[in-house]
């Protein structure tokens, strides 16, 4: 989950961020934020440019955007471990030995 403060109206910013996305969502439900209070969103689908992409924390949430999340997550292990000379390619090439299952594989 990613949890910004809003500096403007929903209506004040020109650019299709993933907070204004959120802002959207929440002006949909009822749920308008002025400026200086947080929202609070997940990334379902970060190509998406519209309000599609986000879901509010409050929302029922049955997937997520995990290409996103593990970007994310790789940027901030390069952030740590850059004294010790990992670079985020280091660490994609690490991560890409290892292979992802399933329980339901093993069935």
């Amino acid at each position: 989950m990613i949890t910004n403060r809003v500096s403007k109206k929903k209506e004040d910013y020109t650019q299709s961020t993933r907070s204004v996305a959120a802002l959207e969502r929440a002006s949909d439900l009822g749920l308008g934020r002025a400026p200086g209070q947080s929202v609070s969103y997940v990334v379902v689908d970060n190509a998406k440019k519209s309000r599609e992409r986000v879901m509010l924390a409050s929302e029922e949430l049955d997937e997520y955007d995990t290409g996103f999340y593990r970007e994310l997550l790789v940027r901030a292990a390069a952030s740590v471990l850059s004294p010790l000379g990992w670079r985020e390619s280091d660490i994609e090439e690490e991560l890409g030995r290892y292979t992802e299952s399933s329980l339901a594989s093993f069935v």
